[in-house]
């Protein structure tokens, strides 16, 4: 996921399950934490966190709530994630979509612990977000 205006940038990754296969209490969500990876970079100075603060069923949520917006079906969308550490939200802004974007850095020993970046997506930059989230969806599937 990458998302740009002017001054600043945040790419995100999804890189893996927080815990390995197997591993977690199967009545509860543990195994179905998502590690996500950020670059963030604000006027030049470049920050690399990584954060387990999305969940598989969230990620599925996200995507779908996306494409509802593209699809002109809603005017807005806003994550409710379970932990607040990252959170996006986008409405329709004439040819394209006004996307504000949050994410917690939990290991910044000075300066701002959070980026925050609000930009402008066109209607090819939402597909592209949209084909790369369908396939983190494919890649990280909810496990048992």
């Amino acid at each position: 996921m990458f998302f740009q205006n002017e001054a600043s940038s945040l790419k995100l990754d999804v890189v893996s399950y927080e815990l390995p296969e197997g591993v977690g209490d199967p009545e509860s969500d543990d195994r179905n934490w998502l590690t996500l990876r950020a670059t963030w970079n604000d006027d030049g100075e470049i920050v690399k966190d990584s954060n387990a603060c999305l969940l598989t069923y969230e990620l599925q949520e996200l995507t779908a709530g996306l494409k509802v917006l593209n699809a002109g079906i809603r005017d807005a969308y806003e994550s409710e994630f379970t932990e607040p550490y990252f959170s996006l939200s986008a409405r329709a802004d004439g040819d394209g979509f006004a996307v504000s974007v949050a994410f917690y850095l939990p290991n910044i020993m000075s300066g701002e612990d959070t980026a925050e970046l609000t930009c402008f997506m066109d209607k090819a930059q939402m597909r592209t977000l949209l084909d790369e989230l369908t396939a983190l969806c494919a890649k990280f599937p909810d496990r048992p």
